[in-house]
C-alpha cells in the first residue's frame, strides 16, 4: 500500500514500540469521519501517536491526502503536521482561562473555516471561558481540549 494517494490517509506501521508490538495498516477517506476502535491494549493510541509523529517507527508509513509524512526517507515533525490531537489526559494549561486555552494555538488570521463561536456553542462550554481549568469537570476539561484542537484548523484531528 505504500503510495501517497489524493483524497486518502494511508496508514502502515508494523515494529515494536518498547514491549509492544504493533502491526496496523489501513486505507480510507481523506474526508468525513474515521475511527480507530479496538479492544483496550491494541494499539489504538499508538497509532494515533504515530500518525501525528509522535511516535517514529523506522519503517513506517503515513500519507495524508496525497502528501507522504513520513516513510522509509521521511519524517515529517509533529509540528509540521497539520494535526489536532487531543490526548486522554487533556493537558490544559492551568494558568490560562477557557477561552485562552481555546485560542491557545489558533492561527490569528481571520477567517478560518473553524470559528470560535461555533465552536464553543457546539461543544456546550460558552458559560465557561472565562474560568480556570482548575473550576472544570473532567468532562469539560475534554471539551475544551477538543476545542482547542479544532480551533488550530487541522487538516485532520
Amino acid at each position: 500500500m505504500r503510495t501517497a494517494t489524493p483524497g486518502r490517509i494511508e496508514i502502515a506501521f508494523k515494529g515494536q514500540l518498547g514491549s509492544f508490538a504493533l502491526d496496523a495498516q489501513f486505507s480510507v477517506p481523506a474526508k468525513g469521519v474515521a475511527g480507530i476502535f479496538g479492544p483496550p491494549g491494541s494499539g489504538k493510541t499508538t497509532v494515533a501517536r504515530c500518525i501525528a509523529g509522535l511516535e517514529d517507527l523506522p519503517d513506517g508509513f503515513c500519507a495524508i491526502d496525497g502528501e507522504v509524512w513520513q516513510s522509509r526517507t521521511t519524517f515529517r515533525p509533529p509540528h509540521l503536521r497539520p494535526i489536532g490531537y487531543v490526548f486522554q489526559e487533556t493537558s490544559l494549561f492551568p494558568h490560562l482561562s477557557v477561552r485562552r486555552n481555546l485560542l491557545y494555538g489558533a492561527p490569528k488570521a481571520e477567517p478560518t473555516p473553524i470559528a470560535f463561536e461555533q465552536t464553543v456553542e457546539v461543544l456546550s462550554i460558552t458559560p465557561l471561558l472565562d474560568r480556570l481549568p482548575a473550576h472544570l469537570s473532567s468532562g469539560d476539561r475534554q471539551r475544551v481540549a477538543i476545542g482547542r484542537a479544532l480551533l488550530s484548523q487541522p487538516d485532520c484531528l
